[in-house]
């Protein structure tokens, strides 16, 4: 089922929610990356219906189907409200029912500075692919001009680099990506500046995290580098962490997708 959530600077958001009806388990509220859209997690969804798991998500500002420049979240700390209203709504349509966030990649980052900054009322997360640290370094020049023209130009948007053939070992997830009329490749200043700024505080604070965490990452990411991953968890007693040998970015989206589909579950019902 479709439905719109509305935040306070007007915009209005596009966002799907799944579920198998009555005696959930859980709920699983997603946060997706830079460039995607959550319905490019419909099969994940229906999954985790199928072991009934609610699961909801919206479109990030910019992204998809939600109103915004595209790739252009400002401020950053929208996602925070955002991430405020749709725990407000689970709550509030499955009442009783234990609520996950789960953050992949940009969307990974989103939900660990959520939970380090407001110590939300929810059963954990599963972080997957988080970006805090990119797969390459920026130049110091590009740095440099963002912390320049976040103030002059907040909203220049650039091309985000994304090398597709990067996201799955399986060529059809690529192709249906490059031909998604909903996925841009589009990064604005501010928005580049903000979320490596979260980047940066949750490697700084992962171990003031309160919340139980499930962290895993592709071993063969070249997209958000699994270094990043691997020190956040070595530095909070509350993630369990695994490194998925030979991994891409979207393990999600891969050839053992179900075997990382069963992990998720498994610990959820641990």
């Amino acid at each position: 089922m479709d439905f719109n959530i509305r935040l306070r600077n007007g915009k209005i958001l596009s966002g799907i929610i799944k579920s198998s009806g009555e005696d959930l388990k859980a709920v699983v509220i997603l946060v997706h990356g830079l460039g995607e859209h959550i319905q490019r997690y419909n099969s994940w969804a229906d999954l985790f219906k199928s072991e009934n798991i609610g699961f909801a998500g919206v479109d990030l500002p910019g992204h998809g189907r939600s109103e915004g420049k595209r790739g252009h979240i400002s401020p950053y700390s929208i996602t925070s409200e955002m991430l405020d209203i749709l725990i407000k709504s689970c709550n509030k349509t499955f009442p009783g029912t234990p609520v996950y966030l789960y953050g992949h990649s940009l969307g990974g980052t989103i939900v660990l500075d959520y939970l380090l900054k407001k110590s939300p009322r929810v059963r954990g997360a599963i972080v997957t692919s988080p970006l805090l640290r990119l797969g390459f370094e920026p130049s110091k020049s590009k740095l440099q001009l963002a912390s320049v023209m976040k103030y002059l130009i907040p909203a220049l948007v650039q091309p985000s680099g994304l090398i597709q053939d990067h996201l799955s070992h399986d060529k059809k997830v690529v192709e249906n990506y490059k031909n998604d009329p909903l996925v841009h490749g589009s990064i604005s200043v501010s928005l580049f500046h903000g979320m490596m700024s979260s980047a940066r505080y949750c490697l700084e604070h992962a171990s003031e995290l309160k919340v139980p965490a499930l962290l895993i990452h592709g071993g063969d990411d070249l997209i958000c580098s699994p270094e990043g991953s691997r020190e956040f968890a070595s530095k909070s007693q509350k993630v369990n962490f695994r490194i998925w040998d030979g991994g891409y970015h979207e393990l999600h989206n891969e050839s053992f997708r179900e075997e990382v589909f069963r992990y998720i579950v498994s610990w959820i019902k641990s």
